[in-house]
């Protein structure tokens, strides 16, 4: 399949290392609004250069885009490869709000492209272990999820809440709150806290973004759960936990716990996989869905509109202090939680 790759900061050059070896995709092109970073990426790898990303579609003509821009410049790309006919595998966020991911969302799917989103965390052996075991806790009450890390003093464009629609959230705070969602579903109540600077410490003035969130996810009958997150402290670590009347487990990237009540390991994975590794493993899940023309395939847009409910809902609570309906705010794009789990698939690969 032939596949662009456009934004070249840290997320990007991942990409392009990623498919660079794939039997299934074949690069013809990458940008950057940096000409210069644009062309010595080129030059590296042998690939035609752009810093104007419209000329790059009409003049390679690729089949697939992996867009890795600040969110404020993703849509214009969405549009352009929309109206061209390109497939389309966006680095999180999925937008800056809820309103601009319907847009998308709708847009992609009127020209019946395929959309994705690289919540690759997914991928890991550790987490998709849980998604399979999870049924074995049934009924789980409490869920519990975190990334912790430390970005350092330079945001660059994350310190603009217009170039970022948030902060931490938007950030680390996307990849767990996607994690809970794929477990559990959609929640029913938010109550959120995610006031910008909280956390910052030594940050310099001029920051309009959250460093730190947190926040308690209420779902039907007796289950909950808590996100923690920040960009002011390290080392890294995140992490996924589940609890239920048949046990618990605790989920990293790279391992997974299975107990029971008492404490006993039933289960155990180790299993190491770089970020690298998981990167690849998604990008070249979405060139197959492409070339096999599968409807159902991991990971859409569409199904990320159920974080980017999520979010907004912390960020209303955060203001108003009480409890919010992500649902509701589905509904008012006339959208459910099961509209947006069309593409979702029933069953995982190991």
């Amino acid at each position: 399949m032939p596949a662009a790759v456009i934004g070249l900061g840290a997320f990007g050059r991942q990409i392009l290392t990623a498919l660079r070896d794939s039997p299934l995709v074949r690069l013809v092109a990458l940008a950057d609004r940096d000409r210069v970073l644009a062309e010595r990426a080129g030059r590296e790898v042998g690939l035609p250069a752009y810093s104007d990303i419209r000329q790059l579609l009409s003049q390679t003509r690729p089949a697939a885009v992996y867009l890795a821009v600040p969110p404020r410049e993703a849509g214009e790309v969405i549009f352009a490869c929309a109206d061209r006919g390109i497939h389309v595998w966006k680095e999180p966020p999925l937008a800056r709000n809820l309103e601009e991911a319907v847009a998308f969302v709708r847009r992609m799917e009127k020209a019946r492209l395929k959309f994705a989103v690289g919540t690759q965390g997914r991928m890991g052996p550790g987490y998709r272990r849980a998604w399979q075991l999870r049924q074995k806790l049934a009924p789980i009450f409490l869920g519990r999820s975190h990334y912790l890390f430390n970005w350092g003093p330079d945001l660059g464009w994350r310190a603009d809440k217009v170039s970022a629609g948030g902060g931490v959230l938007m950030d680390a705070g996307y990849h767990v709150i996607d994690l809970l969602v794929w477990m559990l579903g959609l929640c029913e109540e938010v109550y959120g806290l995610a006031p910008a600077g909280a956390g910052a410490g030594a940050r310099t003035s001029g920051v309009d973004t959250e460093d730190t969130a947190s926040a308690i996810l209420r779902y039907g009958g007796s289950c909950m759960a808590s996100v923690v997150t920040t960009r002011c402290s390290g080392p890294v670590s995140q992490e996924l936990s589940l609890h239920g009347r048949g046990g618990s487990l605790v989920a990293r990237s790279e391992s997974c716990i299975l107990r029971d009540v008492d404490g006993n390991v039933l289960d155990r994975l180790s299993q190491p996989a770089s970020p690298l590794d998981l990167f690849r493993l998604q990008s070249e899940g979405f060139a197959r869905a492409i070339l096999e023309d599968q409807r159902i395939y991991e990971c859409s847009a569409r199904e990320n509109l159920l974080n980017q409910a999520v979010i907004e809902a912390i960020y209303l609570s955060d203001k108003t202090g009480q409890g919010e309906s992500p649902a509701r705010l589905l509904k008012t794009h006339r959208l459910t939680s099961e509209q947006c789990l069309r593409y979702q698939p029933r069953e995982i690969d190991h």
